[in-house]
């Protein structure tokens, strides 16, 4: 266990996607609430219930006790998940809760319904707030169930809700500098900085030899932006002796689809749909694989890949978004033009051919790369960051004098920091 802040925060977390859901943003979101937790630090999450009733308690979340407000939401007709709040419903609600619990600092992590009634509610009452960005527009368009004609107006309009809730926050994050660039480029969000989601290295152990099999994996959801089709097509061009299986990790709404084009390629008999996995289970799979592969064109990081390699896979990635940011081409893995099924079938097959030798220098620095996304670096940075917007409302509250004493005093933190 880290050892406990200096400074012990009350923080309220707002989420549009968290546990039981299994992706990315919830994912962060339990993440960061335990990790808080760990450092002394009381932490509350405001979520999507998982039934039509609202409910307040406390939830025990990897060993850590967080309190959860959670508002009544209904499921999203076309999606096998999600859930969402009713927006006249979150505002009123985010009210309610902001003033009772009396939070140092309001962390949102999207800016769809609780996220967007946070902040407003936040915004309204001076609270320091923090807005990180885990959600392309486009994406939710692509899973929403309308009509195509309509998907460009739709991904503009969430664009512009976007906009006008970051802009709300005094400081804005996103996980990779890539990430941080697109969300520029799309909104009017002055600066953006570039924060690993992190993960907890001390649950996983790296393997620097090859494991028998060569299983090839991919863990994340089973969704249109995630490519899978071409990750079949590609494994299904590797020549039979090198691999003995592909497994697939997580659920959702393309898995029959997936399922029935395995079939159409022959290779029904050499992949597994393992659905959603415990942690334990989900390790012991890593541990089996020689190659990781992620075709997604939607990754703002991907935690999934992260942690492959913290357990020395090498890893085969699509050339888009933020994918790059995570690959030494050659060093650690391969980068492949997206959707290109060939060229993915031959980056696995090249390091399933890779001697003893060669593979083990790829697989420690695959393990290389995953540790300078360390958890513990990235908690310290986010109670830096908190630390900092806490002081400047204070310094605000106080006076124009305290404020540019507070200021002063973030920009050596910031000079500390990139030290």
């Amino acid at each position: 266990m880290s050892e406990l802040s200096a400074t012990r925060l009350r923080i309220l977390i707002g989420a549009d996607t968290f546990l039981p859901d299994v992706n990315g943003a919830a994912r962060f979101t339990r993440d960061l609430a335990v990790r808080l937790a760990k450092r002394g630090h009381d932490v509350h999450v405001v979520a999507p219930a998982i039934s039509t009733r609202s409910l307040t308690g406390i939830e025990l979340i990897d060993g850590q006790q967080i309190s959860v407000h959670r508002l009544a939401s209904v499921r999203w007709p076309s999606h096998d998940w999600l859930r969402f709040v009713p927006p006249w419903r979150v505002r009123a609600a985010a009210g309610r809760i902001l003033d009772h619990v009396h939070p140092d600092v309001v962390h949102v992590q999207s800016f769809i319904n609780i996220g967007r009634g946070l902040a407003r509610e936040a915004h309204a009452r001076g609270l320091p707030l923090m807005a990180t960005n885990h959600v392309m527009p486009d994406n939710i368009v692509d899973v929403s169930g309308f009509p195509d004609l309509l998907k460009p107006r739709l991904a503009q309009i969430g664009w512009n809700l976007a906009d006008s809730v970051l802009t709300l926050a005094d400081t804005v994050t996103s996980p990779t500098p890539i990430a941080a660039r697109y969300l520029t480029e799309n909104t009017s969000v002055p600066h953006v900085i570039p924060v690993s989601c992190g993960i907890d290295l001390e649950r996983f152990t790296p393997r620097f030899e090859r494991p028998a099999g060569n299983r090839v994996v991919y863990v994340g959801r089973l969704d249109p932006e995630k490519n899978i089709d071409t990750l079949l097509t590609a494994f299904s061009m590797v020549p039979r002796e090198l691999s003995d299986g592909l497994d697939l990790v997580g659920g959702g709404t393309a898995h029959a689809r997936l399922a029935a084009h395995a079939r159409e390629l022959g290779i029904e008999d050499r992949v597994v749909f393992h659905g959603r996995v415990s942690d334990e289970r989900l390790i012991e799979l890593h541990e089996q694989a020689s190659v990781f592969v992620m075709a997604s064109t939607a990754e703002l990081q991907s935690i999934a890949t992260l942690e492959a390699m913290a357990c020395g896979t090498p890893v085969v990635l699509a050339d888009a978004m933020a994918l790059p940011h995570l690959i030494e081409p050659g060093e650690n893995g391969h980068l492949v033009e997206p959707h290109n099924a060939r060229e993915f079938a031959r980056a696995i097959e090249s390091i399933l051919r890779n001697d003893g030798e060669a593979d083990e220098r790829m697989r420690r620095a695959a393990f290389g790369k995953a540790q300078e996304h360390d958890a513990q670096r990235v908690i310290l940075r986010y109670e830096n960051l908190y630390e900092q917007i806490a002081a400047v409302t204070r310094a605000k509250i106080a006076g124009p004098e305290d404020a540019e004493d507070a200021d002063e005093e973030d920009a050596d933190d910031e000079e500390d920091a990139a030290a």
